[in-house]
């Protein structure tokens, strides 16, 4: 059975592909890796599986948002997993559900698969969202608002997103409501230049991203440029404000993330000085 069939935000893996095969390997070894390193520790077995579940999804993870955000570059994609796993080396307490919450919005924005999310997406999404806002914080329940309701009103609206977006604004409303007495603002001078640094690296990667060649997986045309560098705006967005509410612990809660926005941009830097360094060794 095809992955589409169950849903338009899930994305199979071909791996016939080459950089699909590479970055399914690269998991795998990083997985075993981290397990076997904890084994070595004499930590227990869940412990030891769940540290290189951990370490296999942050390099994962950060290879498909990269994928998500610069979908006309596939080794960007890999400067992300490698930040990625340098990034679980020193911050290696990433939240997998809001990772995976957050791809999924990528995902409702671009229409990377070229199709709008079915209602049973909507709805899967939605509830994801409200678990996690309950139970960690409501931050995730107002960036899913934002993804639903910019779905219902960019080209080719998803208009029952619209009604989702409502009801994610409401749950994300209700666990600020409860969550109110939590501290917050965590913001400090060395967090606010990482932050500015981060910005500034990857802005000129959104704004260059007008023209997109990359295609959606099932309906073979063009994604749509707005949506895309809406996806990188909301991703952008996502890192900064949670950094902002929670200080270092937001940037660790969300590396993989980090990663991928940080690869994207170093690639695109490399692109430019390959460009300039080749034109300048053609003979005149």
């Amino acid at each position: 059975m095809k992955v589409s069939k169950l849903s338009l935000l899930a994305r199979s893996i071909d791996l016939s592909y080459p950089t699909n095969r590479a970055i399914v390997i690269i998991t795998l070894i990083f997985f075993l890796g981290a397990s076997s390193l904890q084994f070595i520790l004499e930590r227990d077995v869940f412990s030891a599986l769940y540290s290189g579940l951990k370490a296999g999804a942050s390099v994962f993870l950060a290879w498909a948002f990269a994928r998500e955000l610069d979908p006309d570059n596939e080794l960007s994609a890999f400067f992300a997993a490698f930040l990625g796993c340098m990034g679980f080396l020193l911050f290696p307490s990433s939240y997998l559900l809001a990772l995976l919450l957050g791809l999924l919005q990528i995902r409702i924005l671009n229409r990377s698969i070229g199709l709008p999310s079915k209602i049973s997406d909507s709805l899967a999404v939605l509830l994801l969202s409200g678990w996690i806002s309950l139970q960690e914080d409501w931050i995730f329940g107002l960036l899913t608002a934002l993804a639903f309701l910019l779905d219902s009103f960019l080209p080719k609206p998803n208009r029952q997103n619209l009604i989702f977006g409502v009801a994610a604004f409401i749950v994300a409303v209700l666990a600020f409501l409860r969550d109110e007495g939590r501290e917050s603002m965590i913001l400090n001078t060395e967090l606010g230049l990482f932050i500015i640094a981060i910005s500034l690296l990857f802005i000129p990667k959104i704004l260059s991203s007008r023209e997109i060649k990359s295609k959606g997986d099932l309906t073979g045309v063009l994604l749509d440029p707005l949506r895309v560098q809406l996806a990188q705006v909301v991703a952008l967005l996502s890192v900064i404000i949670y950094a902002v509410l929670r200080g270092w612990a937001g940037v660790e809660s969300l590396m993989p993330l980090w990663a991928a926005i940080v690869g994207i941009s170093l690639y695109a830097y490399l692109q430019i000085l390959i460009k300039r360094l080749f034109k300048v060794s053609q003979p005149d």
